[in-house]
């Protein structure tokens, strides 16, 4: 007996607490709590479109020579400051020296004929005036005196030839700037055309991109767009400068140059070979703008908080674009006229029961 009151007593005090229990959910589930809201509208933006592409120094040069030899020394190493006419690489060129020493020879002789021919036609010249010389002998003379001239003239050209020649031994600096690349080291051996050392001079930068073919009409000369250095976290005014009128060698790709016109302490951050992301606006496009403060983040998924149907919160997720200032676009999953809850004083939760202010 004692056994089954104790029994009836456990199962009337599980129903009293059950009962007591639903009553304080349904409480909490009729309970509502106050949030502001706003009606999602389409606002009219500047289309974006991006491209890519790689910041290049507007003057740069690469350095090499016409002639075979050895590289003898280095003078200039990347990231060196040089000046205009600074000697950067030297190669051996002993055969070029002592083929000047032989043409500085050959001018010496050919200076010292000519001299005396000259003398000799002026001698003549006379004597055929006061009829002491014959035609014949001025004739002559001066056929002699003819051939000399033209010949030093030919050992002067040779002289500047090597001259010339002795400019590609000894590697300067076109104009003040800077080393990026080295390609040679000492004992190498340098050949024609191939390249030794490249220059460039600071302080103006392009972008170079290729636009495809879809968007090339969107462009045109002197357009002004936005650039974006993801390195340095900061935007840069460009300036449309050329546009290929061909895509043949590249792709379907037209070859883009942007002048970049940097302002204040800009420029120190700018660098050769630095990614670059170019955003163009043209033309305007409605699209849903939701300020970036309202994202919720789960794990990889986004999401903003709506008035659902039956008037209670729901979480729902959507698909991001491109930001706007401090809004972010919403691809998909809100749409023109939902409830958005921008203020809520307490956490808010699915199913969570709402009142709009």
């Amino acid at each position: 007996m004692k056994f089954s009151k104790t029994i009836i007593l456990l199962i009337t005090g599980g129903l009293l607490f059950h009962s007591c229990s639903n009553n304080s959910n349904t409480e909490s589930q009729t309970k509502s709590i106050a949030v502001e809201t706003k009606k999602v509208a389409e606002i009219p933006v500047s289309k974006t479109y991006q491209f890519s592409g790689n910041i290049n120094s507007v003057k740069k040069s690469t350095l090499s020579t016409r002639i075979m030899g050895q590289v003898d020394k280095i003078y200039a190493h990347e990231g060196d400051k040089i000046e205009k006419g600074q000697l950067l690489i030297a190669i051996r060129s002993n055969d070029i020296a002592a083929k000047k020493s032989q043409v500085e020879a050959n001018i010496i002789e050919v200076s010292a004929a000519y001299k005396n021919a000259e003398t000799d036609y002026n001698r003549i010249k006379n004597l055929y005036k006061n009829k002491s010389a014959t035609k014949k002998e001025l004739d002559d003379i001066s056929t002699h005196y003819k051939m000399m001239e033209a010949k030093l003239h030919a050992v002067e050209k040779a002289k500047a030839e090597v001259e010339e020649m002795m400019t590609y031994a000894n590697i300067r600096a076109p104009y003040s700037g800077t080393i990026t690349d080295l390609f040679v080291d000492a004992g190498d051996m340098a050949n024609p055309g191939m390249p030794l050392i490249a220059v460039e001079a600071p302080g103006v930068f392009e972008v170079i991109t290729r636009i495809p073919e879809s968007e090339i009409n969107l462009l045109e000369k002197g357009d002004t767009v936005q650039v974006a250095l993801k390195s340095t976290l900061s935007n840069i005014k460009g300036i449309i400068s050329r546009i290929s009128p061909s895509s043949r060698f590249s792709g379907s790709q037209f070859e883009t140059r942007i002048l970049l016109l940097p302002e204040n302490d800009q420029l120190k951050n700018i660098r050769s070979g630095m990614f670059a992301q170019i955003n163009l606006f043209k033309g305007i496009e409605n699209k849903i703008l939701v300020s970036q403060d309202l994202i919720v983040h789960r794990g990889q998924l986004t999401g903003v908080w709506t008035i659902g149907q039956t008037g209670n919160a729901l979480l729902r997720w959507v698909r991001l674009g491109k930001l706007h200032n401090n809004k972010v676009e919403v691809i998909s999953g809100l749409s023109k006229g939902d409830q958005l809850i921008v203020k809520s004083d307490k956490r808010l939760h699915d199913g969570l029961k709402v009142n709009s202010l």
